[in-house]
């Protein structure tokens, strides 16, 4: 994974390097969030915790792009590349929960019946096999993989400040 990881990083440089050759002079890039904390591997845990190991992955990504961007904004004046910090983003909501309308921020809204079936999932004779909570605004999470709106919003409160010096 570190070796696909590099190479995923520098093709992003190189194509950060073509917008800014097409006349890009303020380009946003986003981290990856926390992806050891989506629904599909905290899973194993009942939803209680991270997978720490899909997050060292994460870190390896989002540590070899600031580099990259470091090195793209010392050829370029002025600064032109901003990576906007969505793994402190999601991890500083994730944490808070208790000081958030999420009892279980690492909990799905939409779940399927068993796991051999997800959001969204039917039976060959049409029957729903998933269930949906009452009222999402109290989930994180929509599914295994997506934010709720009341996710999202959370992450944009915490991200807003920073999003102003863009």
């Amino acid at each position: 994974m570190p070796a696909f990881i590099t190479k995923v990083v520098s093709q992003l440089a190189v194509n950060l390097e073509r917008v800014y050759a097409l006349g890009g002079r303020k380009i946003a890039i986003a981290a990856l969030q926390p992806l050891g904390c989506l629904p599909q591997y905290s899973y194993p845990t009942s939803f209680q915790e991270c997978n720490e190991t899909v997050n060292s992955l994460v870190g390896l990504h989002n540590q070899l792009l600031k580099q990259a961007v470091d090195k793209l904004n010392n050829e370029t004046s002025p600064s032109t590349f901003v990576i906007v910090d969505l793994y402190d983003a999601f991890t500083s909501v994730l944490e808070n929960a208790e000081n958030s309308t999420f009892e279980n921020p690492l909990k799905p809204c939409c779940v399927g019946v068993s796991s051999e079936y997800s959001c969204g999932s039917e039976d060959a004779n049409g029957t729903r096999m998933y269930t949906v909570c009452e009222d999402p605004t109290g989930f994180f999470f929509w599914d295994m993989f997506h934010p709720t709106q009341a996710g999202w919003r959370s992450v944009y409160s915490t991200l807003a400040p920073n999003l102003d010096q863009l």
